[in-house]
């Protein structure tokens, strides 16, 4: 899609212009308010988790034991503030638990390598698109200079969806 502002050729479906950061599209206020809630609202307003982060290097046994310590479903791969990629529970299920003696490999083996990325103010609406076309649970949220400063679950995008649901339902 090419932005009506400054001609920049952007890809489908992204909210604003990756140039100029003007929007691409105009949401007219129609649909309900909880449409209008997710195509409105930032990611920021999920106050996005600071991510773990490890190094590529590190071994998939001292990750698990990372994730299992805090109780999270993923952990951001970096080196030298450069998000590498994202290693996440779904990892260990499918491309781990094939053979055991993987425990002891790094995990930029079996990490997602170069993850897709949303920033602070991609819309909750984007947001859960890109999670649904990736079949992702887990998004690493960059800075401008594509450094990870978050993590949003789809746990986090659900519960901002009850809320605001039981809020419209208890105002009518």
């Amino acid at each position: 899609m090419q932005c009506p502002h400054c001609q920049t050729e952007n890809l489908d479906g992204i909210d604003e212009c990756i140039e100029c950061h003007q929007p691409l599209t105009e949401f007219a206020p129609v649909g309900s308010e909880l449409e209008r809630s997710i195509t409105s609202h930032p990611i920021e307003v999920l106050a996005p988790v600071k991510p773990v982060t490890i190094l590529p290097s590190t071994s998939v046994r001292d990750a698990m034991r990372e994730m299992t310590s805090r109780k999270i479903g993923c952990v951001v791969v970096a080196e030298n503030d450069a998000l590498k990629g994202i290693f996440t529970e779904r990892d260990i299920l499918i491309k781990v638990t094939t053979d055991m003696s993987n425990l002891d490999a790094p995990v930029a083996d079996f990490m997602t390598i170069d993850p897709a990325t949303v920033t602070t103010r991609d819309t909750i609406a984007y947001t859960l698109q890109c999670m649904n076309l990736g079949g992702y649970r887990h998004m690493p949220v960059v800075n401008e200079d594509k450094q990870p400063i978050g993590v949003i679950s789809i746990r986090d995008i659900l519960r901002f969806l009850c809320i605001r649901f039981a809020a419209l339902r208890t105002a009518e």
